[in-house]
């Protein structure tokens, strides 16, 4: 180029363009980073729950748990976080020995998702059914949303039919009126 000026202006337009990029690049490297050490904060958040859910350890769960928990263990039902540990205590009394077995745990942002297998020997009264002594176990999924490093909220479903049907029980649906 015969005129300097013009080649400095080149170099400015070139260094402008591709430090542009390089800082798009860095910033969505950075947003890449913050979101994989969220995800990595929540699943160590839902393998702490998971143990704690398994011994019963309620001081544990009142740690995770946001004090403005919601809990849903099946459709229709909303419980708040006193509630469901009134839930866990009965369920330790029907089922001391009680294991959930997570066969599959996904994290994605602010949620964790798992499935697995819920077993206990029914060993104590349940919602007017009697005590059977009959091991169960009991397949379903769970979707937690995460909020400020605490679990806020929560959606459940299991298979009560096959529970129920597992302890010797015949329910029958109700009849249209």
């Amino acid at each position: 180029m015969k005129n300097p000026f013009l080649a400095v202006l080149a170099a400015l337009v070139l260094c402008l363009t591709f430090g542009c990029r390089d800082k798009a690049a860095m910033a969505e490297l950075e947003e890449f980073r913050a979101q994989a050490a969220l995800e990595e904060a929540n699943k160590a958040l839902a393998e702490r729950y998971i143990e704690a859910w398994n011994k019963g350890d309620a001081a544990a769960l009142k740690e995770i748990l946001s004090p403005d928990f919601v809990h849903r263990p099946r459709l229709g039902v909303e419980e708040s976080r006193e509630e469901a540990f009134e839930g866990l205590k009965e369920r330790m009394t029907i089922f001391s020995d009680q294991n959930l077995r997570v066969q599959d745990l996904i994290v994605k942002g602010d949620k964790f998702a798992f499935w697995g297998i819920f077993s206990g020997t029914m060993k104590g009264d349940s919602e007017g059914f009697p005590v059977t002594d009959k091991k169960v176990e009991i397949r379903g999924f769970a979707i937690m949303r995460v909020e400020n490093g605490r679990i806020v909220e929560d959606w459940g479903i299991k298979d009560m039919m096959d529970f129920h049907e597992q302890l010797g029980y015949e329910l029958k649906r109700k009849k249209e009126r």
